[in-house]
């Protein structure tokens, strides 16, 4: 990857983390506040849920109170008649008070009222008013005497209308004792009863979010349904509140169940997520555009300095890098076109000190080459001048072998004065296209027989531009090097040649490799085979200048030639041309 793609990705990821905990934290804020307003919510319904059936007990409380009060004139008129009766009405009596007590009924908005006489009379606690009239109701004293008239309770039981019919019912209840003070032993007992209906269920009921029932606690029936059994399965997602409605012995008979909706918390957890989501994927898709752009920025710069190096390692130290900006990148920049410059000044310098130095050691060895036939010229041209003036009567033989020592030595100054004159006067390559394939097919042939000679070319090789007749050159040269290398083997015969072609691993280049099995070069000539003027095979007249002429045209088409050591011993010579002039090779090391 890239360093854009990198910075990007790396911009990108380091602004997701706090982007994806911002939308978690808003997430988690939006869930807590929303589960608060939903307990609180509970709650307030709950409580006013409490105080509505504590409102419906005070009340049916206060009713009672006020009908057993002595004072009440029909709680009075009753007593009088019980006790001139003997704890017995007639009917025709019973009927007038029990119409009287249907008005009184009316007026407190009772469903039933009950009361029940002393026991006396053979009638132990006849019901005086009410249904079942002179049948004994011994629990209703029983529960007058257990609440005193202190609270009202629940109940689940039959209620009977004026028609005779009856149904089953929740009902909340009082129970009172009425003494009369003149006559405590006829106290008179009461029951009031009122229905619990829907109406009690109304004060939750006043949003979608909440709905209501009533439940038996002995088998959990429904006796009062909630508003909407379907918005009821949906609202009671979690438990519903309780609220138990006690009876006189203080056990549940009922309960009212509340069932308050989480205001869709689901629906707005995905739809916050979702917001969330979609808000990160913009600020995320914000954040990779910037890093985009500001990658592009970095990086166009970055390939300036890279066309830089390049044109750097080409040699081309005129080339400056454009400084775009005053950051780093910008610094970098004014320091490699201070440093080009500087190089620049440091070749211009080094060239004229090579140049110097180079020249110095061509003179040298220059001078050392045409010594060497100088001394047997001078020693020959002696020993003729003194036979000459000796009369020696050899002189014939002495004047016809020296003058062939000077003729030897003469034709091989002028050997190298014309290899140098070759080498100084060596032409510029006319690149064309070439098949290196063909080309070492070529050569090769001229060795047909004479010289083991392997080739071993790959296939499909892309032609290059060069100079055919320069690369023809550098091959035959480092094949003749290869030969005099394994004729220094002890057997000769067994002697071995491998020239091999390749495409390169960047398919950018050639690769021309001549190897041998001779005895190879030693590693510390290695760094001057490619010298002007250095060889190792002096008593064979070598001149030196072999390598110098091949590693001068492999310079000039823009490879470089490397030595290294075969693997079974000898030398390996690794020629690299590039498949386009003026390609660098550095480039697709890159």
């Amino acid at each position: 990857m890239k360093l854009r793609g990198r910075f990007t990705l790396a911009l990108a990821l380091a602004a997701l983390v706090p982007i994806a905990i911002a939308a978690v934290v808003t997430r988690q804020v939006i869930v807590s506040s929303s589960r608060d307003d939903y307990e609180s919510l509970r709650r307030s319904t709950f409580d006013a849920m409490t105080r509505e059936v504590g409102h419906a007990e005070t009340d049916m409380f206060k009713v009672t109170r006020a009908l057993a009060s002595p004072d009440n004139p029909f709680i009075a008129n009753l007593a009088h008649e019980v006790a001139k009766s003997g704890n017995h009405l007639s009917p025709q009596v019973a009927d007038s008070f029990y119409d009287r007590r249907d008005l009184e009924r009316n007026a407190v908005a009772l469903d039933e009222l009950t009361i029940i006489g002393p026991d006396s009379g053979g009638v132990p606690n006849g019901v005086l008013v009410g249904h079942s009239r002179g049948s004994p109701k011994p629990e209703i004293r029983r529960l007058a005497n257990l609440t005193n008239g202190a609270r009202a309770y629940f109940a689940y039981h039959t209620l009977w209308d004026d028609r005779g019919g009856k149904t089953e019912a929740l009902l909340v209840e009082s129970t009172a004792l009425s003494v009369d003070r003149s006559a405590p032993e006829l106290s008179l007992a009461f029951m009031a009863d009122r229905r619990i209906d829907d109406d009690l269920l109304e004060i939750v009921r006043r949003t979608d979010l909440i709905d209501a029932r009533v439940v038996l606690a002995k088998d959990n029936r429904v006796i009062l349904p909630p508003h909407s059994p379907e918005q009821w399965a949906s609202l009671a997602k979690e438990e519903p509140l309780r609220i138990p409605l006690p009876d006189a012995d203080d056990k549940a008979v009922a309960f009212i169940e509340i069932a308050v909706g989480d205001r869709n918390l689901q629906g707005v957890l995905e739809q916050t997520t979702l917001v969330s989501a979609v808000l990160a994927l913009v600020a995320f898709g914000g954040v990779v555009l910037i890093g985009l752009l500001v990658a592009r920025r970095t990086a166009r710069d970055l390939e300036k300095l890279v066309e830089g190096s390049l044109a750097a390692a080409r040699g081309d130290l005129d080339h400056r890098v454009p400084v775009r900006s005053q950051d780093e990148i910008g610094a970098v920049a004014s320091a490699f076109n201070f440093m080009m410059e500087d190089l620049r000044t440091s070749k211009e310098r080094l060239v004229i000190a090579e140049r110097i130095a180079a020249w110095q050691e061509i003179a040298r060895r220059l001078a050392h080459e045409i010594k060497n036939p100088l001394t047997p010229i001078q020693m020959a041209m002696d020993t003729l001048r003194k036979s000459w003036r000796k009369q020696h009567p050899s002189f014939t033989e002495i004047l016809e072998e020296s003058t062939t020592t000077v003729l030897q030595e003469a034709d091989r100054l002028k050997h190298i004065v014309t290899e140098f004159s070759d080498f100084a006067r060596m032409p510029k390559p006319e690149f064309g296209r070439v098949d290196v394939n063909d080309l070492v097919r070529g050569s090769l042939s001229l060795y047909q027989g004479a010289v083991p000679v392997e080739a071993k070319l790959a296939e499909s090789l892309p032609t290059i531009d060069a100079d055919k007749n320069q690369l023809n050159q550098v091959l035959l040269n480092l094949v003749e090097n290869a030969r005099d290398a394994i004729s220094q083997r002890v057997d000769p015969t067994t002697g071995h040649i491998a020239v091999s072609t390749k495409l390169g691993e960047a398919a950018d280049r050639v690769m021309l490799t001549v190897e041998d099995n001779g005895p190879g070069v030693p590693t510390e000539l290695k760094d001057k085979v490619f010298a002007p003027y250095f060889t190792t095979k002096h008593s064979k007249g070598g001149t030196g200048l072999g390598l110098a002429i091949v590693h001068r045209i492999v310079s000039d088409h823009g490879g470089r030639i490397t030595i290294s050591d075969a693997r079974g011993g000898g030398a390996r010579f690794t020629i690299e041309i590039p498949l386009r002039n003026g390609t660098a090779l550095l480039a697709s090391r890159i």
